[in-house]
Order: structure tokens, then sequence, then C-alpha cells
């Protein structure tokens, strides 16, 4: 499969996937409680104050009277004859309005800082379980896709959750209550013309939920889209060097233009759909009130209503606009939300990397390792990388892997780290097959060293000391250092041990990174070493003094060496010599030179001491 091309989830049920993600705020409980009950108190204020503005205008008019307006009528009971005055009417609803317009936007602040608070919580938690859990992924996974589209759905695709939760939900609580506040008072003021507004819900309804299934489809497609715009420029970042001194910015700019243009696309096609549903929406709310406003303007209809009820009552109809505006919008973020819940819930439903079984090692471990019979297809229909590998290496000794590229060699030690598991076969080590082992204690007894030389952001000792290491004490990480002939450069570094060596430490030459990579490796002390490539980035200088170094360190340890120089694998106490994922010859040097076969005829095309 193409590494480049983002598995697409399969797609939930909307409802479902959103309650899956809305079950990531239960903790958060209180809080969001809270925050509904400040958009409850938003809400009711907003409609309150609508309602109000007919006591407004019936004090300039005819006066608040008891039996006249819709809350007139309350309100003027409190007064002797069932009149309020006009001078107390002048300081009263202006007091009411001040303190309804205060209550408002404390509500609005309680329930915006309460749903923030947690939205980013639940931002946190997904984002925080989604690293962890891509660090539980098998080697299979990110086989099939790249870095970059892992990178984007922790950096674009939770953010757009956080929008789905935040804006989203927010809208939707404060709108709903707001849109359900202003029907609940224009069916008590009149809920024969409010039945008006009725009538074209169902139509409306149906807008949202054909719009709906083409946010989701878009928002898809634009994750993806985002996808490409990350792995185009990590790609180029990364290998910067060889863009330019391949004159390779041309290229790489097209490359990264087209992408970032399909982004863009998509993202217009996605602007269409929302504005244009919008827009539909608006002109049904608007024809809607346009034909309430109709049927109150018949005759016989305003003779029942003061002149505050009507004007109340007719804004009140008219408000309604922008709640339903609101939730139909909001209908867009959502599908944005579940669209990326479900780019996320992806990985989550993903099988993990197995854990292994509840089968102890003999302690202490020595590193006897056999291979029985072992076969590998990296999928069930792909061509064999392995076929019957047999063989054992007691413990202690030092075996060598070579032959051409392609020819299975790092493919069989990534078995014994259970990288890969075997498609036949089994790997047994001290007699006991390790997947009947826990994955960390079978890892915990081996030391990899690999071509691809992987440091961090952080200092050397950290480097070195790395992960189950970190409990090392200082003394062994020195004498790791000076076991790696890595003394002389790392003395010379400004903060020495402690300096932090950045971005995968490109401020060291090739054999130095290499050189705290084999320290890592001493460091740990495992019993079974492997050596892929690991001397690939040393001049000869460097080798020479990584020779002693592996040389001390692999006494009493099996270890397996994969290199191309002569000079690494001559000393082995096996070679054996791979071709097209088989075992075609096996033996120490000597005598495989003597056997005139395979091995001979690679020494004989070997350049510079290199292994062809």
């Amino acid at each position: 499969m193409d590494k480049s091309q983002q598995p697409v989830p399969q797609p939930e049920h909307g409802a479902r996937t959103y309650r899956r993600l809305l079950s990531y705020a239960l903790p958060q409980w209180p809080l969001f409680v809270l925050a509904v009950f400040g958009f409850m108190l938003f809400s009711g204020m907003e409609v309150t104050l609508i309602a109000v503005t007919e006591l407004l205008l019936d004090a300039v008019g005819a006066g608040i009277q008891q039996g006249r307006g819709f809350l007139s009528q309350y309100v003027a009971g409190f007064f002797p004859d069932g009149i309020m005055p006009q001078t107390t009417a002048r300081w009263l609803v202006p007091v009411v309005m001040l303190g309804i317009i205060i209550l408002r936007a404390i509500g609005n602040f309680v329930g915006s800082y309460g749903l923030a608070y947690v939205a980013r919580a639940v931002i946190h938690q997904l984002r925080t379980e989604l690293f962890e859990h891509i660090g539980k992924l098998p080697s299979s996974y990110f086989d099939r896709y790249t870095g970059a589209y892992l990178i984007s759905k922790v950096a674009y695709n939770v953010e757009q959750v956080t929008n789905s939760i935040t804006k989203a939900l927010k809208t939707m609580i404060r709108s709903s209550f707001t849109a359900i506040g202003l029907l609940t008072y224009l069916l008590m003021v009149n809920w024969k013309l409010t039945l008006t507004f009725f009538l074209f819900v169902p139509i409306i309804a149906l807008i949202v939920s054909v719009v709906g299934k083409r946010f989701r489809k878009l928002s898809h497609r634009i994750q993806n889209t985002m996808g490409d715009v990350t792995h185009v420029t990590q790609e180029a970042i990364n290998g910067y060097e060889v863009v330019r001194m391949y004159g390779g910015r041309k290229y790489e700019n097209k490359r990264f233009e087209a992408a970032s243009n399909a982004n863009r696309q998509q993202f217009m096609k996605l602007v269409v759909a929302d504005n244009a549903s919008v827009s539909v929406i608006q002109t049904m709310v608007g024809l809607a009130t346009a034909v309430l406003v109709w049927f109150a303007l018949a005759p016989g209809m305003v003779e029942a209503m003061t002149p505050g009820v009507f004007a109340s009552y007719i804004g009140a109809a008219a408000s309604l606009a922008k709640p339903i505006r609101n939730l139909s919008e909001v209908y867009a973020e959502i599908q944005k939300g579940i669209a990326a819940a479900e780019s996320i819930f992806e990985v989550f439903d993903s099988p993990k990397e197995p854990a292994g079984g509840q089968l102890a090692l003999p302690q202490p471990v020595t590193g006897k390792v056999t291979f029985e019979h072992l076969g590998f297809r990296y999928s069930e229909d792909g061509p064999a990388v392995l076929s019957d590998i047999d063989f054992t290496v007691d413990a202690g000794q030092t075996v060598a892997l070579v032959g051409a590229s392609g020819s299975g060699k790092s493919t069989l030690v990534s078995l014994l780290s259970r990288f890969y598991d075997p498609t036949s076969g089994r790997i047994l080590l001290d007699g006991v097959d390790i997947t009947q082992v826990p994955m960390a204690e079978l890892r915990h007894q081996i030391s990899l060293v690999s071509q691809n030389i992987v440091l961090f952001n952080d200092t050397v000792y950290r480097n070195i000391a790395y992960g189950e290491l970190e409990s090392k004490s200082e003394a062994d990480v020195q004498r790791a250092v000076d076991l790696a002939h890595a003394r002389e450069f790392v003395d010379e570094l400004p903060e020495k041990l402690h300096t932090v060596l950045g971005d995968n430490a490109q401020m060291l030459s090739g054999g130095q990174r290499q050189r705290l990579a084999i320290a890592r490796a001493l460091l740990k002390d495992a019993p079974v070493l492997i050596l892929d490539e690991a001397t690939s980035a040393l001049d000869n200088e460097s080798e020479r003094h990584i020779q002693a170094a592996l040389t001390e360190v692999m006494k009493n340890r099996t270890t397996f060496v994969i290199a191309h120089r002569l000079s690494t694998i001559e000393n082995a106490d096996c070679i054996l010599v791979m071709d097209q994922g088989r075992i075609v010859e096996s033996g120490n040097h000597v005598e495989l030179l003597a056997l005139g076969g395979r091995y001979a005829l690679l020494l004989q095309q070997q350049s510079g001491g290199h292994l062809s």
C-alpha cells in the first residue's frame, strides 16, 4: 500500500461517534453542568429582554395597565388600581433591563469559560491518548502510513474536534435554549400565529440533514489533503540537503503547491456547501416570519394585542432567525468534528502491538537463540521475504549476516525483536518461544544499534540513558561513553554530557552520532546485541576505535552483526550468507572462503573493504 495514502475511516453513525467523543467530557461533568446552566441563564435573559420591550413600549404609550398586555397584566397587578405609575415605570423598566443584561453577560461568561475548560481538557486527553496509542501500534501500521499523516491527526484533526466541542456545543446549547425560549414566549402570547413557524420546520430539517452528509464527506477529504501538505513539508525539510544539492526546489515547490491547492479546493467546496445551506435556511426562516407577520396583520388580530405586545411578538419572531441560522451553521462544525473524531478513533481502534505471553524467561538469560523453520511475508498475499530459516546461535556467539541488499538480513533480526511476527516457524530465546514472553521483558534482553540513527532533542546524557536506562548512574554513562570511544568529542561539547544536541543531533557528524547510539546499547548491557550496519557511518579512524570497543562488549553476548565491511564480520563465530530470503551458505570466514561459493564471490566483488 502506498504510504502516501491515509487510511479512510469506515464511517460510524454520526450520533454514536459524537457520543463517544463527548464521553471524554464525563470526568469534567461538574463544569459541563455549570456551563449548561450559564447558557440557560444567557438564553433565558435573551428571551426575557425581548419580552420586556413590551413594558417599555406600553410605558410610553397608554401606560402599563392590568389586563392590557401579556406582561403588563402581571406587572401592573402589584400596584393599586392595576396601573403602574409613570414615574415608577421610568426607573423600574430601565433597571430591570439593566439587570437582565448583566445576568445575560454573567451567564455567557460562565457558560463560555466552563465549556472551554471542558473542551481543552477533552482535547488534552484525546491528544495524549492518541500519542500514547501511536506508540503502541505495530510496525506494520507504520509501513502502511507515513508519520506525517499521524502528525496531522495529532495536530490538525484534534483541533477540528476542539471546534466541534467548544464553538459547536456553545452555539448549540445557547441557540437551542434561545430558540426554545422564543418559541415558548410566542406560543404563550399567541399559539395560533406561532404554529405558522412549524410548517417550515420539516423543510429546514431536511436541508440540514442533506448538507450534513456533504459536510462530513468534505471534511474527510480536507483531513486527507492536510495530511498531504504535512507529508510534503516533512519530506522537504528532512531532505533539505538533497533538495539543494540536486536542484529540487522547483520540484518540491510544485509538489507543495499541488498539495496545498488540493486542500484549498476542498475547503472552498465546504465553504460553498456551508454558505449555500445557511442562505437557504435564512430564506426559509425569513419566509416563515413574513407569513407570520401577514397573518398577524389580519383584521382583528392586531386589535387583540397592545402595541407593546405586538412589537415584542414580532421582535421575538424575527429574533428566531438568528438561533436557527446558528444551529444550521453549528451542524457543519459538528460534522467536521465527527469526521475528525472518526479519523482519530480509527487509530484508537487499530490493533495494538501484541503484549506477548506470560511465560518468564529463565534467569539469568544466557542469550541462546534458535530459529526454527522460520518464514515471513509482510502481507498474506505478498511474496515470501524469508523462507525456511533454521539455525541456532549458542550463548555468547557472534553471527554475521551477509548478502545482497533485500536478501532479508534486517527483516530476520527485526523478527527477533518482534517488530514483526513470523508467518511460519518460531524463534526461541533460551528455549522459550518469544511470542510467549511479555514483549517488554523480551526487548529488555536485546540491545539494538541500527543504521538509522535516532537521537532526540535532549542532552547527550539523556540520549544515552534513555527510557528504561534513566535509572543508570552517571558513572555507568561515563563508562559507556568511554567504551564507545565518544569521549574525545563529548568533552569538547559546550556542556559536555549535558549539552542539548538539537534536532536529531545535526551538530554532530555521522560517526559521532553513531558512537552515541552505540554507547546507548552498551549502557543497556543486554545479553543479546543486534548491530544493523552499526559501523556504516564511521570513517576508518573511528571504525578502529569502535571495533576495539565492540570486540570487548561482544564478549559473552549473543551478537547478530549485519554489515558490508569485511572487518566487522571476518571474526564472527558463524557467517550466514543470505540470498532471496534463504540461507545459502554458513560457516566461519575461513570455511566459507575454502568453499568457494557465494561468500567467496562477494569477497571477490568487494571494493574498499565492503562486501557487494
